[in-house]
């Protein structure tokens, strides 16, 4: 049975060019679609249509056929449309309306008037499928964003609805977190319930994936089978779609004439593959540059007030180079948005001290701190504040007493380089969240703080977008001897572009170095539910030395190899 059917689907913003046009889809009963494409390219919108949310919520010009759950969703009523269909948008907090975490997963039940009974053994059912019960109690909007896209996902499970549409579920997860729902979803598909998905981290969804659907300029360009991914590498690489790590070495393998078969995004299968591998010799890394310590962290101890005591971080010491990007990363509620509130003088330690250049944060006044330690909230509508985009950006500089003249250069630099400049004189809202994380990070550079400390800048963005990002913040640090500090979940952008990393778990530090050293020690890494990127995985099992961090590395060491390639 067709659950979703578009054909020649169009769709244009109240006086924009058209976003999508000429779009045929079709998802039948029982399949896992994941919907892939540059930050942008109407991947939320297009949810949004199979929704019913467009037009009957969102205003536009909608032109084409969309029939759902056999329903035309323009003369249907949206509540006849949402009756058995779940809808989990990019941002959790804009679905969460509930104080209880019980009251919002039993909320769509109660709407669909089901009685006590079959409302407590949903609210159960959907709690341990998605492995929260012990968040029943909880309030929502004390919870991680991990947990909050936990508890919206189960809200929409409980009603046990035929469709899934998920616009990016992982983003706001650890690694085992976004391994948890993604178990989650792929017991749904295995019941029988059908699930279109937006994801760009294929890696996440391999397993459970029927068909990927590529979505670039307004419309439709590809639509594969999973396994046929690995033949149109170039097209995905000029869409800015990462394919899993392992599956685009062997591609491009394959391209340099060796005899390597497909490889899986698991580690483990692809080692297996290329066992008897023998790893061209890498060249002698370049000597580490001597930089001195800008941020210095002392015994720092914090623990919350109560009602729910928690003592989050313990005995902390980091010494952060002057010119260095350093990510902190570990699983949701180790600490790191605790960290990195105490660094930026936002809360004050119970124990221990934070000293920039010698000085410490928490002695010096609000302005300051302002123009020593910048800080870019993890969801960045909380610090989003003036009309159009520019003036958001000019606000800070020109608060700490520089030229407009001055100002204005600086802010131009910064928007370029995160592709900001064209959209200037929007109203801030009226970007993407993608879009909008990136001012965020926009109206702190621009004060060029000595230390920039910065939650999940790339959430959202798609490859080209979080490359521009952590490259700006690397030539703030290189340029203007800044110190960044980036929490992140993003494996990836840690190996390619960070100098250190800090591993934390349950409150405290537990490595710390270069990424290279960082990700050999895996065991480590699992207390905390840290996985090393995919590629720097496969090094660790074909005992690569260094250790490769990105593919082209792989590439480059295994190329001129001689591969026995298992089976053959």
């Amino acid at each position: 049975m067709e659950i979703i059917r578009l054909e020649g689907v169009g769709f244009a913003f109240p006086g924009e060019r058209p976003l999508l046009h000429d779009v045929d889809l079709t998802v039948r009963e029982g399949e896992v679609v994941a919907l892939v494409g540059p930050t942008g390219c109407g991947k939320s919108t297009l949810l949004h249509i199979c929704s019913g949310v467009i037009p009957h919520f969102i205003g536009g010009e909608l032109s084409g056929t969309v029939r759902v759950l056999g329903l035309d969703t323009r003369r249907a009523s949206l509540a006849r449309v949402a009756e058995h269909l779940g809808a989990v948008t990019q941002d959790p907090e804009n679905q969460l309306f509930n104080l209880i975490v019980a009251d919002e997963v039993a909320w769509g039940m109660e709407n669909r008037g089901l009685d006590r009974a079959r409302i407590e053994e949903g609210l159960s059912r959907a709690l341990e499928f998605f492995r929260i019960p012990h968040l029943r109690n909880r309030i929502t909007y004390d919870l991680s964003g991990g947990e909050k896209q936990r508890v919206v996902l189960a809200a929409n499970h409980a009603p046990e609805p035929r469709l899934f549409i998920l616009d990016d579920p992982t983003s706001q997860l650890d690694p085992i977190g976004a391994e948890e729902v993604l178990a989650g979803i792929r017991g749904l598909a295995e019941r029988g319930q059908t699930i279109l998905l937006v994801e760009n981290r294929l890696e996440e969804v391999w397993s459970l994936v029927h068909r990927v659907i590529l979505l670039d300029r307004g419309t439709i360009q590809l639509d594969l089978p999973r396994d046929e991914l690995d033949r149109h590498l170039d097209r995905f690489a000029e869409a800015r779609v990462p394919l899993p790590q392992t599956v685009e070495l062997g591609a491009r393998l394959r391209r340099r004439g060796l005899p390597v078969p497909p490889l899986p995004p698991d580690p483990d299968r692809a080692a297996e593959l290329l066992r008897g591998v023998r790893p061209a010799p890498a060249p002698p890394p370049a000597p580490e540059e001597d930089r001195p310590t800008r941020v210095r962290v002392e015994g720092l101890g914090y623990t919350y007030p109560p009602p729910r005591r928690t003592r989050a971080l313990r005995e902390v010491d980091l010494d952060l180079p002057a010119g260095s990007v350093v990510a902190v990363v570990g699983q949701n509620g180790s600490g790191k948005t605790t960290l990195a509130r105490c660094l930026s003088g936002h809360l004050r330690p119970g124990s221990g001290r934070v000293q920039v250049d010698g000085r410490d944060v928490h002695r010096m006044s609000v302005r300051e701190r302002a123009a020593t330690v910048g800080y870019v909230f993890q969801n960045p509508d909380h610090q989003i504040f003036k009309d159009p985009v520019l003036e958001d950006v000019l606000f800070g500089p020109l608060n700490l007493g520089l030229g407009r003249a001055e100002a204005l250069e600086r802010a131009e630099r910064v928007l370029r380089a995160l592709d900001l400049w064209e959209v200037r004189h929007l109203h801030p809202f009226r970007l993407s969240k993608g879009g909008r994380q990136r001012l965020a990070i926009a109206s702190i550079a621009v004060m060029q703080p000595s230390v920039m400390v910065i939650d999940e800048p790339t959430t959202g963005q798609d490859l080209q977008e979080s490359s521009a990002i952590m490259t700006l913040l690397v030539q703030l640090a290189r340029e203007a001897g800044q110190t960044v500090v980036v929490i992140t979940h993003a494996m990836h952008l840690v190996a390619a572009h960070c100098d250190l990393m800090a591993v934390l778990c349950e409150g405290q530090v537990i490595a710390f170095g270069r990424p290279e050293t960082v990700f050999r020690e895996e065991a480590l890494l699992r207390r905390t539910f840290v996985k090393p990127p995919p590629i720097t995985a496969l090094g660790n099992r074909l005992d690569m030395e260094p250790r490769p961090l990105s593919v082209d590395q792989a590439v480059e060491r295994l190329a001129p190899s001689r591969l026995e390639v298992a089976g053959r």
